[in-house]
């Protein structure tokens, strides 16, 4: 579950930033899609009844992966973020922000044993690179991909919820018995 909110709160930053960035009317259009995200999220990952497999603890490779790739993610965003700026493209810069956030996902797909990390993480890199090269013509689709990052991550987040089976429910082929209505 904390993964869960810290994942809503890094696709809230992406949205409610990068839709302030695109001005009127988008800006509103984007907090009335945020609101619904929120919305779902809340009720799909955090309230509606859901089982959970019993998770191992993660082994210290896993921890290993994890702090490596959260420490080149900050390096590559500072970097990157530094060199646009010295090509006079900081517009651009959160595109590339984009692309590093969804990369250091991949690798905890094999570390956490979830897939979710991997569809997060190769779908922002698309919407990241999409967002670099659509941002060199205008600025506005840079701050797109940002906006389009933040649904991604609400998307896949939900996905992953409504994919495991309410209390009451199971998913088709298990053993477990329905309970009673």
């Amino acid at each position: 579950m904390w993964g869960a909110l810290i994942g809503a709160g890094g696709a809230s930053a992406f949205m409610l930033v990068n839709g302030a960035a695109l001005g009127s009317p988008w800006t509103g259009i984007v907090v009335a899609g945020w609101v619904c995200a929120i919305v779902v999220f809340v009720w799909t990952v955090l309230v509606r009844p859901r089982r959970f497999e019993q998770l191992e603890p993660p082994s210290k490779q896993a921890s290993t992966i994890y702090l490596v790739s959260v420490a080149a993610m900050v390096v590559l965003i500072v970097g990157g973020a530094r060199l646009l700026a010295s090509f006079d493209r900081s517009e651009l810069t959160v595109a590339w922000v984009v692309c590093v956030v969804g990369a250091h996902f991949v690798p905890f797909a094999r570390a956490f044993d979830r897939a979710l990390f991997r569809v997060m993480g190769w779908g922002m890199l698309l919407v990241g690179i999409a967002g670099l090269a659509g941002g060199l013509a205008s600025s506005a689709v840079a701050a797109a991909a940002g906006v389009a990052a933040g649904l991604w991550m609400f998307a896949v987040m939900v996905a992953d919820a409504v994919g495991r089976p309410l209390v009451n429910g199971r998913r088709p082929g298990s053993t477990i018995r329905r309970a009673p209505r």
